[in-house]
């Protein structure tokens, strides 16, 4: 006998918004099957290099998408989960320590909080809210390495965390964007995150990989090593800077460059047959003319190599130095030819294109590198089970910013490890 449930999310991305309604089947062993009931995307509006710009136009897009998602599915949608990215997230680790409570000597989930809400306490400027304070792992009287201390006989507790932080003012957008579009928000959760979720194995984790999820604005990387994330960072560039690149070297509009782009596009020139070419009519001509594809392969390898060379600082930047299972590209921008060898060039690490499996119903849609975040985000809502009231001032019930989600992502971890 199950149990379903519904639950919705939307990414709110710089060139598309995805809204997905699923129904979660929870079995008795606690195995949650994810049924698509509803796919919807827009075009987005209002938004650039993943931050909102516009609030009206952007929860046109949303509303949109919402409005598609409800028609396929035939269910109503009040609140979703959304995913969260933009150059405004940084992050940092800290360390939190506490004595176990004393008369027991055997650490208790109490005492686990306590010492996370020791980690927690970082100063951070006043213009910033955390998002995620993420476990790493524990240290009980000196045994270092431990994955979960609930149980284990000791004194004294600590806990490494990974904290990201973003700008309350773009926290609060996203949030205003939604109630614009008469939804409400069940939880925000950093994209990248997500896309992990939806495309990065349990034996991935544990040996070391890197996720990118190269979107239209920006391309997010999270950093796992020893099975745990150390280092998260969200890089301006992403997708659109390719087409526009194209449409500037091609002298055409940005609808234009994005069709031959892919259809036609590719990293890396030599791999491009010689006599290969496009016909296609720039601006200022009045016929249709040949343009050699090496030639687009001119022009998008230097922006290809520029986000490879970002990707290869981000996790130089981490100083994980053991990452036997490479590097896991998703997104749409993923979808670009050659992207995967020439990341793997620069990096000189193991790269592959990932997309996400896993679902039932109407999930047509959804099985390309670009459904990555959205597909995450269900996941996320389908194990963690409950809301977080979020409200429109970017903060849940207790005004601490976004506990809830932290501590589910805590107890998201170690049912993963």
């Amino acid at each position: 006998m199950t149990r379903a449930r519904h639950v919705a999310a939307l990414d709110l991305g710089t060139t598309k918004v995805c809204c997905v309604l699923a129904e979660v089947d929870v079995s008795p062993s606690g195995g949650e099957d994810l049924r698509i009931l509803g796919v919807g995307m827009a075009a987005s509006r209002g938004l650039r290099k993943g931050a909102v710009v516009d609030i009206e136009r952007a929860a046109e897009g949303v509303a949109e998408a919402v409005d598609a998602c409800e028609r396929v599915a035939g269910v109503p949608i009040q609140s979703a989960v959304v995913g969260l990215a933009g150059g405004h997230i940084q992050s940092q680790n800290s360390r939190g320590v506490v004595a176990v409570a004393a008369g027991r000597r055997e650490v208790r989930g109490e005492d686990i909080t306590r010492a996370v809400e020791a980690a927690r306490a970082v100063s951070i400027p006043s213009d910033r809210e955390i998002l995620h304070v993420l476990p790493r792992q524990f240290t009980v009287d000196g045994q270092e390495g431990v994955r979960e201390a609930i149980g284990m006989a000791g004194t004294r507790l600590e806990v490494e965390t990974h904290i990201v932080t973003g700008a309350t003012t773009a926290i609060q957008n996203v949030v205003k964007v939604m109630h614009e579009a008469g939804l409400d928000v069940d939880d925000l959760v950093l994209q990248v995150l997500a896309s992990a979720e939806a495309v990065v194995t349990e034996d991935e984790l544990e040996r070391g990989v890197v996720v990118a999820d190269i979107g239209g604005g920006t391309t997010d990387i999270a950093v796992f090593s020893n099975g745990a994330i150390v280092h998260t960072a969200v890089i301006p560039v992403g997708g659109s800077h390719v087409t526009g690149d194209l449409a500037v070297g091609l002298r055409c509009d940005l609808d234009t460059a994005e069709a031959v782009k892919r259809a036609y596009g590719h990293s890396l020139q030599l791999t491009v047959p010689s006599d290969a070419t496009v016909t296609l009519t720039p601006m200022g001509y009045e016929e249709p003319v040949a343009v050699p594809q090496r030639y687009l392969a001119e022009v998008i390898g230097p922006r290809a190599r520029e986000m490879a060379m970002l990707i290869a600082a981000e996790i130089e930047r981490s100083g994980a130095t053991v990452l036997p299972g490479g590097i896991v590209i998703t997104g749409g921008g993923a979808m670009l030819r050659g992207f995967a060898e020439m990341c793997q060039q620069v990096t000189d690490l193991p790269v592959h294109v990932a997309a996400p499996t896993g679902t039932t119903g109407m999930d047509d849609e959804l099985h390309g590198p670009d459904c990555a975040t959205v597909v995450g985000l269900l996941r996320w809502s389908a194990r963690t089970g409950r809301r977080s009231a979020v409200r429109s001032n970017g903060h849940n019930g207790n005004g601490n910013g976004h506990h809830g989600v932290s501590d589910r992502f805590s107890r998201w971890l170690r049912e993963l490890f």
